[in-house]
């Protein structure tokens, strides 16, 4: 079977060699600090979290990673707010604690052991760390210069950094079946790089919480699919953990109508600078 860290290499690599090329033909210079930048945003949110993610599930259990990757959005907002990117805001925090119970519910966390995957569940916990930190300190960053740029210099530093965990395991590819090429073509090409240049594009429009939140979207989208697809049914249980993760959506991404300073206050004329 191939091995999980020649999955994390193949990924990034084709991710940067499909928009390195688009770069080279669409792309506008960056100044080289922010190039810096953006390469180290690409170590933690694509080298660090294809490794840790790919690696510790080698190492637990797969509900086990199913429960511990709700965390995304809490460190998420825990470290939007901490460097300052957005406010404490009572509904962002309701919105999260609903979706982050619903999504548990719905996954089935009575079922998560973690008493003998120490390891497994530790790397998986420091890949949604550090894929919540990438969404918070690239997400000026992707304002500033783009999408294709995020990715692009993203994915390229990542193939460097992958490459000593993932070229010793490159011999497994010649055990992959049809199959296993077919399902590694669609992981490339749809949570790879389309969920990469997605979520770079909304980090222009929205914040680096409401982006993250989205995450909550999965398991529910699963559970409507096997519903509508394979004729399973759902509990009671199963509609109210849904209600609540939209419910909680909802909630992080509704703002307010608020009364703009300029309408409140009368306008002042401003003082002329002395010579």
């Amino acid at each position: 079977a191939l091995s999980p860290f020649a999955l994390a290499w193949i990924r990034v690599l084709c991710g940067a060699l499909f928009f390195g090329v688009l770069f080279r033909v669409r792309g506008a210079p960056i100044p080289r600090r922010d190039v810096l930048r953006i390469a180290g945003c690409g170590l933690l949110g694509m080298a660090a979290n294809q490794v840790l993610f790919l690696g510790g599930l080698a190492h637990t259990a797969a509900i086990n990673a199913s429960v511990l990757v709700t965390t995304i959005p809490l460190f998420t907002f825990v470290f939007a707010v901490l460097a300052g990117q957005e406010r404490l805001r009572i509904l962002t925090t309701l919105g999260i604690a609903f979706a982050f119970v619903g999504v548990l519910s719905l996954v089935g966390v009575e079922e998560a052991s973690f008493g003998s995957t120490f390891l497994g569940d530790a790397m998986i916990v420091l890949n949604c760390m550090s894929y919540a930190a990438f969404l918070v300190l690239v997400r000026p960053l992707a304002q500033k210069h783009g999408s294709l740029a995020i990715v692009a210099i993203g994915f390229f530093t990542a193939s460097l950094a992958v490459a000593p965990f993932g070229a010793p395991e490159i011999h497994t590819v010649s055990a992959a079946t049809w199959t296993t090429w077919a399902l590694v073509a669609y992981v490339v090409a749809i949570p790879t790089c389309a969920a990469y240049l997605i979520n770079a594009w909304a980090l222009r429009h929205a914040t680096s919480s409401e982006v993250a939140i989205y995450i909550y979207l999965q398991p529910v989208v699963g559970v409507l699919l096997a519903v509508a697809v394979l004729d399973e049914r759902t509990d009671l249980r199963g509609l109210v953990s849904i209600a609540l993760v939209l419910v909680g959506i909802s909630l992080v991404v509704w703002r307010p109508k608020e009364k703009s300073e300029d309408a409140a206050e009368p306008k002042l004329a401003k003082p002329q600078q002395e010579g």
